[in-house]
C-alpha cells in the first residue's frame, strides 16, 4: 500500500519468494500478524524491511469485520500500518525462541510419558491388576516383565 492508501501489490506468502520481495521493497514498512509460523517470515522480511508484528487478539477491527478473508485482513493491516495504529506483539529474541522450543519439546515428552503410563495402568486394570506400579520407572518395568497377561 502506498502513502495514499492505494494497493501497490498483493502477495500471498506461500507463493512468494520472501527474499526477493523484501529486497524489492527494501526500507519500506511491513505489518504481519503473529501466527504460529510467523518467525520465519519476520526474520526474512526484517533483513530489509521495518517489520511490525500485529498482536492478533488486539486486532478488533479485523476480528469484527463483516467480511473475513486473508485479502481483507491484509488490506486492513496495511492501512493500520500506514496510520501507525498497529497493536504490536512482542517478538522474542533467538535465545528466547530456542528456550521456548526446548520447554515446549520437554512438555510434549512429559505429556507423552503420562499418556503411556495411563494406558499401561488401564491395561493392567482391564486384567484386574490393581497394585501400584510406576510403569516407566526401572522397578516398574521389571514388575511389568514379571507379569503374565493374556495375548490380546
Amino acid at each position: 500500500m502506498d502513502e495514499a492508501g492505494e494497493i501497490v501489490e498483493e502477495v500471498r506468502v506461500e507463493n512468494a519468494n520472501l527474499d526477493d520481495l523484501a529486497q524489492r521493497y527494501a526500507g519500506a514498512e511491513a505489518v504481519i500478524e503473529a501466527t504460529t509460523n510467523y518467525y520465519h517470515i519476520y526474520d526474512t522480511l526484517s533483513e530489509y524491511l521495518d517489520v511490525t508484528v500485529a498482536h492478533p487478539s488486539k486486532l478488533t477491527l479485523i476480528a469484527n469485520a463483516d467480511k473475513k478473508t486473508d485479502r481483507v485482513d491484509a488490506k486492513e493491516l496495511a492501512r493500520m500500518g500506514r496510520l501507525d495504529v498497529v497493536p504490536e506483539s512482542y517478538v522474542p529474541t533467538d535465545e528466547i525462541r530456542e528456550a521456548r522450543t526446548l520447554v515446549r519439546g520437554r512438555q510434549t515428552l512429559v505429556e507423552n510419558r503420562t499418556e503411556f503410563a495411563s494406558k499401561i495402568h488401564g491395561l493392567l486394570s482391564d486384567h484386574g491388576i490393581t497394585q501400584e506400579i510406576k510403569p516407566l520407572s526401572v522397578s516398574g518395568r521389571e514388575s511389568l516383565r514379571d507379569l503374565s497377561l493374556p495375548t490380546p
